[in-house]
This record gives C-alpha cells, structure tokens and sequence, in this order.
C-alpha cells in the first residue's frame, strides 16, 4: 500500500479453509470442520484475511479448523487497532458468516462501519420498500434490482436486492434437491419388495432417518407414511404437505446491511460488491500457487506453508495491480502462459580449437512488451557470449 500510496479505509474480511493429506493425529491446528472444498472426510485449518479493494492481503491469522465464523472477527477488529493509524470510519466488508448481531453491535461500538450481507429476511419486506427501484447490471450483464429500506425492528439500513440470474439458479437447485430426496425415497420402497432387503419396522425407520438428515433441506416439506405386517414394513408412501410449498417469489432475494448514514443503492452495491476481491485472492492462493492440499505434519511448518505462500500471492497481485492500472486485466495463469513464450536461445558451436556458446533471448511478443511496460520492466536483455578454449 506505501509503493502506491493506497488509502485502507475500506476492507473485505473473510475466512477460508484448506485440508490436510494424513492423519494429522498430533496437530493442534488440524480439525474436522465445514470444509469449503467439500472435503469433509479430511482435517482442515482455518485462515482468514483482512483484503483491501486493490486485492493486497493487509493481516492474516491462522486458527483450528473447526473455528466459527463468527468468533474470529473481534480478533480481525483487534489487528485492525494494532496496525491502523485509525480505526474509526473504516468500512468492513463481510458475508453472512460473521454478520451476527453480537458482531454488528459490536462493530457499532468499536465506531467502525459495516457492509454485510443480512442472515435474515427481514417481515413484511414488500410493504417496507417504498423507495424506486434502481437497476444495475453485473459483469455478466444480468440485471438486478436494487432497493433501500428501513425494516422495522433494525437500526441499520437495509438494501433489497434481486437478481433474476439468482432467481433461476436457487429454483434449480430446490428442483434438484426435491428430486434426489424422492428418488432415495423410490429406491427405499422398490427394495422393499427384493428378496433379502431388512423389512424390519425399526430398521426402514433407520433408513428413512438417514435419508431426511441427508436431504433435510427439502425433507421437512414431506410427510412418510409406512403399511407394516407383523413387524414387517409392507409399503412406503410419501406426499408433498400442501402447506409446505415453497414461496418461489423469495428466490433471488437476498438483502444487505450496513451503518452507513444515507448511503444510496450504487454506494452500497460497490462497496457489497468489492467482496469479489477476497474470492479472486483465495482463489489465487489455492489454485496458481498450490497452497491446497497441505502435506507438512508439524504446526509450524503448516503456518510457514500458508504465510509463504501468502507472500508469494503479494509479489503476484503487485503484478497484476500494475497490470490493471493500465487496463490489462490478466489472470496469474495467463500472465505465466504469455511470459512463457519469452525464451533464452543457446547456441553451441564448435571450431578446431574452441567452442562457443551464444546465448541470445527470443524477441517479445507485443503482449510480453505490454507486460514488460505496464510493469516498467526492462524488456532488452543483452546478449551474452562465452567462448571456451
């Protein structure tokens, strides 16, 4: 932030997770917890970020990886304090995870501002929005609608949001979800009839059990009925409760909060949307330069793993800062498979009494000079000569 004199009064908190390959039976750090890779059947630790909106990571702290969102922003606040000039007025960027409202008071009390996304719907939201409807469209030119309002009940000041991409997307997964709980359902009842299938009362409610804690997402909008016969289950039969259908007009919505006194809906959509930021340098860490999977057995070693290779990520978004300034928005893999075409050529030529070894680099491409200029990196590289007798 000195090298290009970029001003930390916004910043994007957030908490992501990578797992262990091992047991990991002697680590401190190494726990089960929500793995944000899906990998549930392997140990994880926690690291979060504290990211400005030009993607530097600014502080990191490394945790258990059974840790809780919402317990580590006190200590993101405390670092804040440590290592600002001033904390007062800052904004904090922020998902649903760490946006309690234990947290937001206390964010309030510390006089920092917030922008998170709200983990509650809010009653009676359509008689609240009285305000215009203010449309944006996103980077992939879908169109959203944006409202503010005061819900009863709040401080703060909310920003209704809908997306119809959004909206598509939440009623495909409901569509699938229903289907995968009823096709359990189907194959539970086909096997009823299968010579050897456990028909035991207790048992299928074992089954049935297992299956609406697999599905509880959509399990409760169904009521299971069972025909038995001497302890035997003859028959399974399920319906749909009629007044458990899903309110589809809720899909797509989702709603922001912040303390921001008087901020309109393109404020507070720009600051919300800087969040992109922490996904694109988790991302970057994780994928281009290999922090995942983890193979060190000793807690230090893991720490040293994660810090390099945020240190590394430092040197990569110094880069691609550079890059953007001038209009280049390349990701890290791409920039490596542009720089790769600029190569070095030996050449090995021998006489009667010597050899000689010509090295010479390859002429730039015009998108390593664009690169090598918005950098202000020295694109000539002299050739050299050795010549050994």
């Amino acid at each position: 932030t000195h090298l290009f004199n970029l001003k930390d009064s916004l910043v994007i908190y957030d908490l992501s997770n990578t797992y262990f390959e091992g047991r990991k039976s002697s680590s401190e750090l190494a726990k089960h917890g929500r793995s944000k890779e899906k990998r549930n059947d392997c140990k994880q630790v926690v690291f979060t970020g504290v990211i400005n909106p030009e993607g530097f990571i600014r502080y990191s702290r490394i945790y258990e990886g059974n840790t809780a969102d919402i317990t580590t922003l006190e200590q993101m606040v405390t670092d804040l304090e440590t290592h600002s000039d001033q904390l007062a007025g800052k904004i904090v960027v922020m998902d649903a995870g760490f946006a309690s409202e234990s947290n937001l008071k206390y964010l309030n009390e510390k006089s920092l501002k917030y922008v998170c996304v709200s983990r509650v719907r809010p009653k009676d939201v359509q008689a609240d929005l009285c305000s215009k409807a203010y449309r944006v469209t996103d980077n992939r030119n879908n169109s959203i609608e944006l409202r503010i309002f005061n819900p009863k009940g709040y401080d703060d000041q909310w920003l209704y949001v809908k997306s119809e991409q959004k909206r598509v997307k939440e009623q495909s997964m409901a569509d699938k979800l229903e289907d995968r709980f009823e096709q359990e359902l189907i194959g539970l009842s086909n096997g009823l009839g299968k010579k050897g299938t456990v028909r035991k009362t207790e048992k299928v409610w074992e089954r049935i059990g297992r299956i609406k804690e697999k599905n509880r997402g959509v399990s409760g909008r169904y009521t299971i009925e069972i025909a038995e016969e001497h302890g035997n289950v003859t028959q399974l039969n399920w319906t749909k409760k009629d007044n458990q259908q899903v309110d589809t007009k809720t899909y797509g919505e989702y709603f922001i909060r912040t303390n921001i006194k008087n901020a309109d809906q393109k404020q507070l959509w720009t600051a919300y949307n800087t969040i992109r930021e922490v996904e694109a340098t988790f991302r970057c860490l994780k994928s281009d330069l290999l922090l995942r999977p983890v193979y060190h057995q000793k807690d230090e070693r893991v720490a040293a793993h994660i810090y390099l290779a945020m240190l590394a990520y430092q040197l990569v978004n110094t880069i691609r800062y550079m890059l953007k300034e001038k209009q280049i928005n390349h990701d890290w893999k791409n920039i490596i498979r542009i720089m790769n075409t600029q190569t070095i050529q030996s050449v090995l030529l021998n006489t009667e009494t010597k050899k000689i070894c010509i090295r010479k680099p390859a002429r730039p491409i015009e998108q390593v000079l664009e690169i090598y200029k918005a950098t202000e990196t020295n694109s000539m590289i002299a050739v050299k000569k050795k010549y050994v007798v």
